[in-house]
């Protein structure tokens, strides 16, 4: 049976979907999203792999070793959990802001190249390369907005590995906003602001308030 969390909020915002890091579950970035887009509609799935007692989106062999068989079942599963869920509520999956962290960042991006999900935006928080996949269309996140974090002394996503996953997006049509600094593999209050100052020239940039992103229709 899935694991996951709805929680209503203004029907007119766009939906946010959180997918946890490797240990987490659907409660772990329910905090990070009431700071980042209150009052949103949010959705969290907890990841259905059980690795000696840890929440995964995926198997893998050792640490950046990944089972791609899994990856593929995985994506596989989760998007179409994503699919009935959206439904259930009525939430539009194409005005979806995902909030992933480490393993769930690396699954959205997966997923939406893989599946060619057309979320609006995703905030990527300390992701990486998981296949030599390549984007199955050159443009098919060409109307995604992309805020992907890396640490230069994060003990698990090497500075290559960054650099083919952004190489890799860009390719696909991508223009991922980069932020950068030296806090390891955790989730720090500077790249939270990062994330919030990313958001809000977002929405500056849209044309009218009546796109309903991060703001009510009027």
């Amino acid at each position: 049976m899935t694991q996951y969390l709805y929680r209503s909020g203004d029907p007119e915002l766009a939906p946010v979907l959180l997918l946890h890091s490797t240990g987490g579950d659907e409660t772990e970035l329910l905090q990070l999203a009431e700071l980042l887009l209150p009052n949103h509609p949010v959705l969290a799935i907890r990841g259905r792999v059980n690795e000696n007692g840890y929440n995964r989106y995926f198997e893998r062999y050792a640490e950046g070793q990944f089972n791609l068989a899994s990856l593929a079942t995985e994506t596989d599963w989760l998007y179409d959990e994503l699919i009935k869920l959206a439904a259930k509520f009525e939430l539009d999956v194409t005005r979806m802001i995902v909030i992933g962290y480490s393993n769930g960042a690396n699954m959205a991006l997966h997923m939406s190249l893989v599946k060619a999900v057309n979320f609006s935006t995703i905030l990527a928080h300390h992701a990486m390369q998981l296949s030599e996949i390549a984007p199955i269309k050159a443009d098919q996140l060409s109307q995604t907005d992309i805020f992907l974090t890396y640490c230069h002394n994060d003990p698990i996503v090497s500075d290559d590995n960054f650099k083919h996953l952004v190489e890799n997006l860009r390719a696909a049509g991508a223009n991922p906003m980069l932020y950068t600094e030296n806090t390891g593999h955790q989730l720090s209050n500077n790249e939270i602001f990062g994330a919030q100052n990313f958001l809000q020239k977002l929405e500056k940039s849209h044309n009218h308030p009546s796109n309903g992103w991060l703001v009510p229709r009027v």
